[in-house]
């Protein structure tokens, strides 16, 4: 743990009436909102798999498109609207270390953890993540789950509904990715872009060690694959229901919060003021 510092103070007192003011009624329902559009998209799967007999081949290969999709689009959005995306990961970090502060003086501590209280965006090294994790497990999941042959994954694109499902995931991320692009580059907007890089290749990573242990496991191609997507999904399905059971917590973390500057108002003296709990140093005469 490290010491929550005068620095640290000065940065909680100017960024927490802007982070606060993030958490309003529009926040909440941005999150309730992707945590139900999270639970479909865990729920709709393990039903299919279940109930209609949905090929849970098809399902990783749609993870792993779907994945690498939005690893070229935030490589793509951070190169054209690099200073955007400089701004999200700022404005990010700075209301996360609000936040990190903010449970620290609500516990009556003067630590917290240092990987918090330093933590800097760095969208480049992100990328690399992306690409190395992301790359290293979509070959691993793929040899996997054909075994000693590809031509099982050769006959999956071969199915024209999985090329069409395939142009219709892409399709969509593509949109909406490019409206967002010519929408900032058009109007010269300055607003912030959100990108994910660095998180992207992380789901895969985690799911090859997960598809390796059931081949090793179960030793056939189909349960490899199905045991892995009723897994994942579940595991989907569990974050959304975590997500949105979370704004509980987040409401009483952000009363605390409100109260809090009621009471300590930013200010010239509290922008330089000592952590609670320490005396601050005199100097000798």
């Amino acid at each position: 743990m490290a010491p929550i510092t005068a620095e640290d103070m000065a940065r909680f007192h100017r960024n927490a009436p802007a982070a606060l003011a993030r958490r309003g009624g529009n926040f909440v329902g941005e999150q309730l909102g992707a945590a139900f559009e999270t639970l479909i998209t865990g729920l709709v799967p393990i039903i299919g798999m279940l109930a209609f007999g949905w090929s849970a081949n098809q399902l990783l290969v749609f993870l792993l498109v779907g994945a690498w999709a939005a690893i070229v689009l935030d490589v793509l959005k951070l190169v054209l609207l690099y200073e955007g995306v400089k701004r999200f990961g700022a404005t990010h970090y700075d209301d996360w270390h609000v936040w990190v502060v903010a449970q620290a003086l609500r516990e009556g501590k003067t630590e917290a953890a240092p990987s918090h209280l330093k933590a800097k965006y760095q969208p480049e090294m992100g990328v690399v993540v992306d690409l190395l994790f992301g790359g290293v497990a979509t070959v691993a999941i793929l040899a996997a789950a054909s075994g000693e042959s590809w031509s099982g994954l050769r006959e999956l694109f071969a199915d024209r509904s999985v090329r069409y499902g395939l142009a219709i995931l892409v399709g969509y991320q593509i949109i909406f990715a490019a409206w967002e692009i010519i929408r900032r580059v058009v109007a010269k907007d300055a607003g912030e872009v959100k990108v994910a890089v660095g998180m992207r290749g992380v789901g895969p990573f985690l799911l090859m060690f997960l598809v390796v242990m059931i081949r090793e496991s179960a030793g056939d191609n189909g349960a490899v694959a199905r045991g892995a997507m009723l897994t994942v999904n579940g595991l989907i399905v569990g974050l959304a229901v975590f997500n949105a059971v979370g704004q509980l917590w987040l409401r009483r973390e952000t009363a605390w919060l409100m109260s809090y500057l009621r009471e300590h108002p930013p200010s010239t003296d509290s922008l330089s003021a000592t952590p609670p709990g320490r005396s601050a140093k005199r100097k000798r005469r």
